[in-house]
C-alpha cells in the first residue's frame, strides 16, 4: 500500500510540475511601461517584446523622435524652427521645414482647409487662453486672422506620436505598443495575450468618466478635440481654443469629437480639430464617406456614434451599451 501511495504521489507531483510549467509557458509576457513629459503633456508608452532592455532603448528613441518634432514645430518655443520663422518680418515668405510642409500637404489631401488652418497663432493669442482669457474686439480679431504667423499645435502631437511609433518599430524589438498623449492615442501590432487594445473616451464634462470605449484588434489611432481642454467662461458663455478659421471665433455645436481609424497620427489629429469645427452633420457625412469612426458629444450633451465601415478592425461601444 505504501509503495502504491508513493507511486501515486510521484505521479501527482509530475502532473503538478507539468501544469505549472505549462502555465508559465502560456502566461503572456508583462509589457514595458514608460511615462515621460513630452509634447506639453505626459506621454505614456506600453510596449511588448522579448527583451525589456532593448525595448527601453527603443522607448528612448521614441521620446527623442517626439522631441525632434517639438524642436521644429513648437510655436511657443522661440528657439524652435517655427518660433524663429514667426519672428521674421513676414513669416509667409520664409521656407517651412519638412514637417511643417507635411502638415500642409495632409490638410490639402484630407480636403479640410475650410475647417483647419495652421495660421491661427495671432487669433489664438488674441483670446489669451493662457492668461485667464479675454474676448477680443471684432476689429482685433479681424487683424489677427490676417497675421501670417504659424501654429501647428493642432497637428504636431499626432505627427510626433506617428514618428515615435516608427522609432519603436524600427529594429523589430517592439512587436506591439500603445502610445498615449491624452488627446491622441496610437496603437500598433497585436497584444501577446490576444486581447484587443482598449481605449476609453472621456466625458467632456467629467473627465474621470468614460462615455465610450474603442476596442481594436490591429493598428488604431484615436484623437479627441473638445471645448474642455483650453477654455474660459464669461457671463455664462464658454470660450474654447478650437477656432473656426473663417471667423476666429470658437466653433459651436459640439462639446467633443473623437476620430477613430487605422490612419496616420497626423491625419487623425488634424481631423479631430477640423471635424469639430465642421459641426455634427458635416463631420458625420465626412466620416461615412471616408470610412472613419466617430464619437460626438453635441452641445446639449447627447452622444452619437458613427461605428465605421462594416468589417473594420475596431468596435466602438457606448458605456452601458
Amino acid at each position: 500500500m505504501r509503495r502504491l501511495l508513493r507511486r501515486h504521489a510521484t505521479a501527482l507531483g509530475a502532473l503538478l510540475a507539468a501544469v505549472l510549467l505549462l502555465a508559465s509557458c502560456s502566461r503572456a509576457p508583462e509589457p514595458m511601461r514608460e511615462s515621460r513629459e513630452a509634447l506639453g503633456t505626459v506621454v505614456a508608452i506600453t510596449a511588448y517584446g522579448p527583451d525589456e532592455e532593448a525595448m527601453r532603448a527603443s522607448a528612448d528613441a521614441a521620446y527623442a523622435a517626439m522631441d525632434a518634432v517639438e524642436a521644429e514645430l513648437d510655436a511657443h518655443d522661440p528657439g524652435s524652427e517655427i518660433g524663429r520663422i514667426n519672428a521674421a518680418e513676414d513669416p509667409s515668405l520664409v521656407a517651412l521645414p519638412l514637417r511643417a510642409r507635411a502638415v500642409l500637404d495632409a490638410v490639402r489631401d484630407l480636403e479640410v482647409r475650410e475647417w483647419f488652418s495652421p495660421q491661427l497663432w495671432a487669433a489664438t493669442d488674441a483670446w489669451a487662453f493662457e492668461e485667464g482669457g479675454r474676448v477680443p474686439a471684432p476689429a482685433d480679431l479681424e487683424a489677427a486672422l490676417a497675421d501670417p504667423r504659424w501654429d501647428f499645435g493642432g497637428a504636431a502631437k499626432g505627427l510626433a506620436l506617428h514618428e515615435a511609433a516608427t522609432a519603436l518599430r524600427a529594429d523589430g524589438t517592439v512587436g506591439a505598443a500603445l502610445l498615449s498623449s491624452g488627446s491622441t492615442t496610437l496603437a500598433f501590432g497585436e497584444k501577446p495575450d490576444g486581447e484587443p487594445w482598449r481605449i476609453g473616451i472621456e466625458d467632456p464634462r467629467d473627465t474621470q468618466a468614460v462615455i465610450a470605449t474603442v476596442e481594436a484588434t490591429g493598428d488604431i489611432t484615436v484623437s479627441t478635440s473638445g471645448d474642455y481642454q483650453r477654455y474660459f467662461e464669461r457671463d455664462g458663455v464658454r470660450y474654447h481654443h478650437i477656432l473656426d478659421p473663417a471667423t476666429g471665433l470658437p466653433a459651436r455645436g459640439l462639446r467633443s469629437l473623437t476620430v477613430v481609424g487605422d490612419i496616420p497620427g497626423l491625419d487623425s489629429d488634424i481631423l479631430s480639430t477640423a471635424l469639430f469645427v465642421a459641426g455634427p452633420d458635416a463631420a458625420v457625412a465626412y466620416a461615412e464617406e471616408y470610412g472613419l469612426g466617430l464619437v460626438l458629444v453635441d452641445d446639449g450633451g447627447r452622444t452619437r456614434i458613427v461605428p465605421g465601415p462594416e468589417g473594420a478592425s475596431w468596435r466602438i461601444a457606448e458605456t452601458g451599451s
